[in-house]
């Protein structure tokens, strides 16, 4: 069956590096076909961008997303942007630290604080991504946490390993397992 994934955010965030890392676990440690493609603005940090993973356990014949089923906002002006992508029954998954206008339309949300739970509980920002990759996994359930966290060593510098673990731990915990609306 395929299922598709958007996540959106602005350069720096790590947003191409969520869609690695679930393509990763998905294709390289799991065992489905996966796609995976990005786009961002010439500003490249603070600019706009958006990593697009399509998984299916036929092979792919088609690399871009048709109709979402996931998608993870991790700014407000990527939410607006890309929205529209998303299936009416599809789950969005918003940082709430940074998103905070989430339209009603809208009828499987789950908001989780990332960037400020990378700042507060971690101490590094720059691992709220790694928080959002963790409840994505966990919400999806299309990746088992062992995968991801191969993905992850394949993926971040050895020195930054344990805190990415620490993150990605989190980022599974606040999710539960249980969507929000």
């Amino acid at each position: 069956m395929r299922k598709e994934l958007r996540v959106a955010g602005f350069g720096g965030q790590g947003v191409i590096t969520i869609g690695v890392l679930m393509a990763k676990a998905l294709g390289q440690y799991g065992n489905s076909y996966v796609a995976q493609t990005q786009s961002y603005g010439p500003e490249a940090r603070g600019g706009a961008c958006k990593s697009d993973v399509v998984t299916s356990d036929v092979e792919i014949d088609y690399i871009k997303p048709v109709k979402l089923d996931v998608m993870a906002a991790m700014s407000q002006p990527s939410l607006n942007a890309y929205a529209a992508a998303l299936s009416d029954d599809g789950l969005l998954i918003v940082d709430s630290t940074l998103v905070t206008d989430v339209p009603a339309r809208f009828g499987k949300v789950f908001k989780i604080a990332a960037t400020s739970l990378a700042e507060e509980k971690i101490g590094m920002r720059v691992v709220a991504n790694v928080i959002m990759f963790g409840a994505l996994a966990r919400l999806t359930g299309w990746a088992n946490p062992e995968a991801c966290k191969k993905a992850i060593a394949d993926t971040v510098p050895a020195k930054a390993l344990d805190k990415n673990y620490e993150a990605f731990d989190l980022g599974y915990s606040q999710a539960g397992g249980e969507k929000q609306s």
